[in-house]
């Protein structure tokens, strides 16, 4: 993956916390203080995910060995579903923090570059991830190259459109982050003009259009070498700053009780949160 021609040329964000790259500090409790081993470990996963669609021939006996005794070895590595909670998800910011961004950081490009660590749209510490956010202008940018695992069914030189939708979900979210408003998605409509193509790179653009006391709306195009591929527009819900303290003190709960019992605590995918 690489940025598309008209970034930054001063900007690689695709080498952010890669030996000798930019660093950015990573607040999840599993990722901070081990950065660089962590995105060494992603990339070397990374290259091995693009290459597995494409390969030729299956591995021989020897080699499969060798995997799967890695994978054993990794799988012995991860933690228990409580530990895990606790480790990756901790309580989201809220506004009084010691930085000038809109939840308290002191990084505000630092913090929408990492975003989510490990999410499955922009997560840099997520092998499966296709794309990286930036904020250029003021306004929030995501670089993505598409690969062999996004292709369209029945159509191998297009991106399959949901994949599509599901960073337009995380763009269109992160513009509201920059503006200070956070809240699930309430409705989400994507309008292909052009198939997107596979291996071309990629600009996401987007931008908050209008927002009133409970709803946020944003808005967005792709760009692929010039021309507009795709539009989008994503009503959200909008909480107030004790509506993120709410959602903080539901995933610590969680965290700390290995998850919620049926019923217990507000439901955060329809906004109810006091």
């Amino acid at each position: 993956m690489s940025p598309t021609l008209d970034s930054d040329p001063g900007i690689d964000p695709f080498g952010v916390n890669r030996p000798g790259g930019t660093f950015v500090a990573v607040r999840q409790p599993a990722i901070a203080g081990r950065e660089v081993e962590r995105r060494r470990l992603v990339d070397a996963v990374r290259r091995i995910v693009a290459a597995a669609p494409a390969l030729a021939e299956p591995p021989d006996p020897v080699s499969s060995a060798g995997l799967d005794a890695l994978l054993g070895r990794l799988e012995a590595l991860v933690p228990d579903e409580e530990d895990r909670l606790a480790r990756m998800m901790p309580p989201l910011p809220v506004a009084g923090g010691d930085g000038g961004g809109p939840f308290g950081e002191a990084d505000v490009r630092g913090s929408v570059v990492v975003g989510n660590a490990t999410g499955m749209v922009s997560g840099m510490y997520n092998p499966i991830s296709p794309s990286v956010l930036d904020v250029v202008d003021g306004r929030i940018v995501g670089f993505a190259t598409f690969g062999e695992l996004h292709r369209a069914v029945g159509d191998p030189a297009h991106v399959h459109d949901g994949v599509v939708s599901a960073c337009f979900d995380v763009v269109l979210a992160m513009a509201n982050r920059l503006h200070g408003m956070f809240g699930p998605t309430m409705e989400l409509s994507c309008t292909r003009l052009v198939p997107t193509r596979i291996g071309v790179p990629c600009r996401f653009e987007a931008d908050v259009d209008w927002y009133r006391e409970k709803v946020v709306v944003a808005s967005g195009q792709l760009v692929q070498e010039g021309v507009v591929t795709v539009e989008a527009s994503g009503a959200f819900r909008r909480f107030d700053q004790a509506g993120i303290a709410a959602v903080g003190r539901l995933r610590s709960s969680r965290g700390a009780a290995g998850g919620l019992a049926p019923g217990a605590g507000p439901d955060v995918t329809r906004g109810d949160v006091p």
